[in-house]
């Protein structure tokens, strides 16, 4: 069945090449005067913009008249790609493939090798067919790169093996005939029949999944071997850095936890293996940790930071604010002083300290105030009310503030005090819970998310 969608959401390659066909849906258009507004990352920019960007606007096709108007309107130079000839421009490319099929005109120049085969890819792409106005695909449109896995059929061929050729940074255009693009029937209605494609593609980072792919296939007595699983943990640790550079923290965290879990399994013979496991497994649970702060798992953040064998200042630093989401403030000054004795200079400790000093002042305030009421020589009724007040207002900022998700309660609460927050709490939607930490019972005020 046709899959449906809305036309002005935007789609991907992928979507137009599916087997059974795209139906779009158009909505109302809405005009918006794009200058009143400055530029973000976030914001998808127009077809103007997008040439603007990726310095397009020298592509420009040969005039053989010497009368032209050099006050020209200046936007002219945004689309010359929507008027210029592609067998003019092709002049100007080198073919990759030999026969024509795949041409190729370097923009900006990339670093490093080529991608491998099997790699995963984040790209940056629009994509023309000649003496079209406005490109029939485009992810600056819609504001965000987009990640494909190489040799598993996400891309059309010609794309695929034009991606193959560029290296990480590098801005290249490409035209791909139609016997590698959308063929001699195109894909109605979006894609005419026998239609040369142009890409201006931004190849932004990329990862090898060889060495990865290699550890998966092996045995499980030859992945116990260490040799053969250091390359794949590090291809995993590159792919979780990856994701995490596209602020894909959970895909990150899953690629971590991989890696970890074939060190462990891995068995030593010397110590130069065990100490090389030892800052694999040290690097591992700290980025880790990093994640789940992240995602706001400070519990596990906590976890990970104590399995880390030689703990760095970036351990403790991660340590210190999963603790401090979780109210222990004295213990999370504890870890971020020993960051800070690491890495004196590390501004982000210091600010980290100092927003810890904050929250535990702002908590003894309302500790203060809750035991003031609690212990007055007021009559009952009046006291409840003061208490009550005390208890709205420390539940109303706890859960406002975003940066705490568990704050300690005052302990020797009477039955009714601690019915008077549990009620407040819910009001607010939050729960009380009671833990044995550190030798006692104490109790916490959560958000749910906790």
């Amino acid at each position: 069945m046709a899959k449906c969608m809305n036309a002005l959401d935007g789609f991907t390659l992928s979507d137009i090449t599916q087997q059974d066909g795209l139906i779009f849906e158009i909505g109302e258009y809405q005009d918006m005067d794009e200058e009143e507004f400055s530029y973000s990352s976030a914001v998808p920019l127009t077809n103007k913009e997008v040439l603007n960007l990726l310095n397009m606007n020298n592509v420009e096709d040969d005039n053989d008249d010497d009368n032209t108007n050099n006050n020209s309107n200046i936007e002219d130079n945004f689309t010359v790609l929507c008027n210029i000839s592609f067998e003019k421009l092709k002049s100007k490319m080198t073919d990759i493939l030999g026969n024509t099929k795949i041409m190729k005109l370097v923009k900006q120049k990339g670093v490093g090798p080529t991608i491998p085969s099997n790699g995963k890819v984040s790209i940056k792409y629009v994509g023309y067919f000649e003496y079209m106005d406005e490109p029939f695909d485009s992810s600056f449109i819609r504001g965000r790169s987009e990640t494909f896995y190489l040799g598993q059929g996400m891309l059309i061929p010609g794309l695929e093996i034009a991606i193959l050729s560029m290296q990480k940074y590098e801005i290249a255009v490409f035209i791909i005939h139609p016997d590698l693009a959308y063929g001699k029937y195109g894909c109605a209605p979006r894609i005419p029949p026998n239609a040369e494609i142009l890409f201006i593609v931004h190849l932004i980072d990329f990862v090898d999944n060889e060495s990865i792919n290699v550890v998966e296939n092996l045995s499980i007595e030859e992945r116990k071997i260490f040799a053969n699983t250091v390359k794949g943990v590090q291809a995993k640790f590159n792919t979780a850095k990856f994701n995490f550079k596209m602020h894909k923290i959970k895909q990150a965290i899953r690629e971590y936890g991989k890696a970890i879990q074939w060190l462990e399994q891995a068995e030593l013979k010397n110590q130069e293996e065990e100490n090389e496991m030892k800052n694999l497994l040290s690097k591992g649970y700290t980025n880790l940790a990093v994640c789940y702060n992240l995602e706001n798992m400070p519990r596990r953040a906590c976890s990970a930071c104590s399995r880390v064998l030689t703990p760095s200042a970036k351990t403790y630093f991660n340590y210190g604010r999963a603790l401090l989401k979780m109210g222990e403030y004295d213990k999370a000054m504890e870890k971020l002083q020993i960051a800070y004795k690491l890495e004196p200079k590390n501004e982000a400790t210091v600010k980290e300290m100092k927003l810890v000093n904050e929250k535990q002042r702002k908590y003894l305030e309302v500790e203060k105030q809750l035991w003031t009421n609690c212990l007055g020589n007021e009559q009952k009724e009046k006291k409840e009310t003061v208490f009550q007040k005390a208890v709205r207002k420390m539940c109303e900022n706890f859960a406002q503030d975003n940066q705490l998700l568990r704050q300690p309660l005052p302990e020797a609460l009477t039955p009714q005090e601690d019915a008077c927050i549990r009620e407040q709490a819910a009001a607010f939607g939050l729960i009380v819970t009671t833990h044995q930490r550190y030798g006692r019972e104490i109790t916490y005020l959560n958000k749910f998310n906790y």
